[in-house]
């Protein structure tokens, strides 16, 4: 699968958070009440730089935006809240989207009170810091922090993303868009002089366009949501992984899409329900980008996943290599980056591993065999058959594998 649930000794078999659980851990505090953005981190303070066992420990901040307040994780069994309804500090008015670092800065778009809200978080609660934005924003909606201590902003009543420092100083406005709403900018890589942001994803049209851009504002890539090969609604929230693909929620048909970095559709997941694998109208999206963890929210509750891998196609047929010689030849689509063990078999028995371990890309793959066995030797005409192992490359390596084969007639 292209989204697996982690195994059950790393969340002893909890990949949901519903409201029940939600009581559990907070009792009556709180319901869960239009959820929208969601952000996670690795917390420095969290780290001990003498275990590797706790490198996937993630906070991961939800914006629960119906009750004015952030629910969050203190611990990996604990949960708090931050914030009520008002609007001075502490105080939210159907806030939105969020976005968190490393380091412990939070920050919120406050929507109906038209500012960014910064927090932070000392590895032991939220705590306020300051507002800013109020002479500019009208209706902030989501929020993109970057490496390089900046903030990328969507006003989708502006039609523009207003860039700041994290000390709340305004340095740039990007415009020419149309109620952008869900926002992620790419981690800046360092040149010689200063930050080079690589590319700005964002949702435009009200949910119904998806756009890259550059750090100057030059529209490089655009999707119309109507151009995809399944149903669509209403795009949501995005978020990046490592590889920058874009990952999408549509809250209408209870989905999310994969894109790569071109915005080239990639496949889709989920359909509406409250079983495994489906959605109850998702909203909010955060990936740990290291790791490969994923975490979306929903009406009324929030699922925990793993980036994992799947298949599309798998096919072969004889034809020739690239010098002219008789050869069949596989081609294959994968959602993700994939490991890969190939064998060729005849009447069960081994003929010739092809591949052991092999990554191969994400998209469209083909390859070749050269119709000879382990020893070299030309393999006679007759049927066979071609098993392939895929695995993911994120943590969810050695946790999960899918098994797929094809049939294929050797010519004399």
């Amino acid at each position: 699968r292209t989204l697996v649930y982690p195994p059950f000794k790393h969340t002893w078999g909890i990949h949901k958070g519903t409201e029940r659980k939600l009581d559990m851990l907070l009792g009556n505090a709180t319901d869960f009440v239009n959820p929208q953005g969601l952000a996670v981190t690795r917390l420095i303070v969290w780290d001990d730089p003498d275990k590797t066992k706790d490198d996937d420990e993630l906070t991961a901040y939800g914006i629960n935006s119906g009750r004015d307040e952030i629910i969050y994780n203190i611990s990996m069994y604990s949960l708090d809240i931050f914030g009520e309804t008002g609007s001075g500090p502490g105080q939210f008015k159907s806030p939105r989207g969020i976005s968190a670092d490393p380091k412990g800065d939070v920050f919120v778009c406050d929507t109906g009170n038209r500012r960014v809200a910064h927090l932070f978080n000392s590895g032991k609660g939220l705590k306020w810091v300051k507002s800013f934005g109020e002479e500019l924003l009208v209706e902030p909606h989501d929020v993109s922090v970057t490496e390089a201590g900046t903030l990328f902003v969507t006003d989708r009543a502006r039609g523009t993303i207003e860039v700041f420092t994290y000390g709340g100083e305004h340095v740039k406005t990007l415009g020419g868009l149309v109620y952008p709403t869900g926002i992620a900018v790419d981690n800046p890589k360092m040149t010689k002089s200063r930050y080079a942001y690589s590319f700005i994803y964002v949702i435009d049209g009200n949910g119904t366009i998806l756009r890259k851009m550059d750090y100057d504002g030059k529209i490089l890539s655009t999707l119309q949501l109507g151009e995809m090969p399944v149903e669509s609604g209403r795009m949501k929230y995005i978020a990046l992984d490592f590889f920058d693909n874009a990952w999408v929620t549509d809250s209408v048909v209870c989905k999310i899409y994969k894109f790569d970095k071109d915005l080239r559709y990639i496949t889709s997941i989920g359909e509406c329900g409250d079983n495994d694998y489906q959605f109850e109208h998702p909203t909010g999206i955060a990936i740990w980008r290291r790791f490969g963890q994923i975490v979306v929210g929903e009406r009324r509750s929030a699922q925990y996943f793993w980036i994992g891998t799947d298949i599309a196609r798998f096919d072969a047929a004889m034809g020739e290599d690239r010098d002219g010689n008789p050869a069949v030849n596989l081609t294959m689509y994968f959602t993700d980056r994939t490991y890969a063990h190939i064998e060729i078999k005849r009447d069960g028995q081994l003929v010739r591993e092809l591949y052991n371990h092999k990554r191969l890309r994400q998209g469209s793959v083909s390859l070749t065999w050269d119709l000879k066995d382990d020893a070299g030797t030309r393999v006679p005409p007759g049927e066979y058959t071609i098993e392939m192992t895929i695995e993911p490359t994120y943590s969810s390596f050695g946790h999960f594998d899918k098994d797929v084969s094809t049939k294929v007639v050797v010519d004399g």
